[in-house]
């Protein structure tokens, strides 16, 4: 029979072990699906000096996934564009040829609507198609041209026009690396935005 030291020392284990492979899981399918990534950067510090998320944001292991994110965008030839910590991802509003700046936003507004062109936002979806459009124009400079023109209207307004990058493009004797769980040279590229 275990003591309930071993079982809580156990128990820890497997949160250490689920979360690991959950944000291994991601950051692999993120950089073999994408040409280019977008992600803030985010002062985890600062955040910690709030004692009523510290447990919360600690938990999340947010360091430990930029890091991934990072080699295994390096790994997959992915391009990791981290936007200036002052980029106003939720306060711009995301609408192609709009760009208004909602300057008295605050954190605890989740929905807000553009007074310029009256679009209504949801303030985490629209931050994110303004980190997939700043990871377009910046990192894909072949589809610069169109990240303010809608690719498919059916998509809800997700902007953006990402080339796939074939296998031709690598430099000769290029070879990845397999991590264990796929092919070597076996590379899938569908764009999520």
């Amino acid at each position: 029979m275990l003591k309930a030291q071993d079982r809580l020392a156990h128990a820890h284990l497997r949160v250490f072990n689920v979360r690991s492979d959950f944000l291994h899981k991601t950051c692999t399918r993120l950089g073999r699906e994408n040409p280019a990534i977008g992600s803030e950067t985010l002062s985890v510090e600062g955040m910690m000096q709030n004692h009523h998320l510290a447990r919360a944001i600690a938990d999340q292991g947010l360091g430990q996934f930029f890091a991934m994110l990072k080699y295994k965008a390096e790994r997959y030839g992915t391009q990791l564009v981290a936007a200036d910590r002052w980029f106003s991802s939720s306060k711009l509003c995301s609408t192609p040829g709009c760009g208004y700046l909602q300057k008295d936003l605050t954190w605890q507004d989740r929905e807000w609507t553009c007074p310029s062109c009256g679009t209504g936002h949801d303030r985490d979806v629209n931050a994110a198609r303004n980190l997939a459009r700043l990871a377009t124009e910046t990192a894909l400079p072949v589809a610069t041209a169109w990240a303010t023109k809608p690719t498919n209207p059916s998509r809800d307004g997700i902007d953006g026009k990402v080339t796939p990058v074939r296998d031709e493009a690598r430099p000769a004797g290029y070879r990845l690396e397999a991590s264990g769980q796929e092919e070597v040279g076996v590379h899938h590229r569908t764009p999520i935005l």
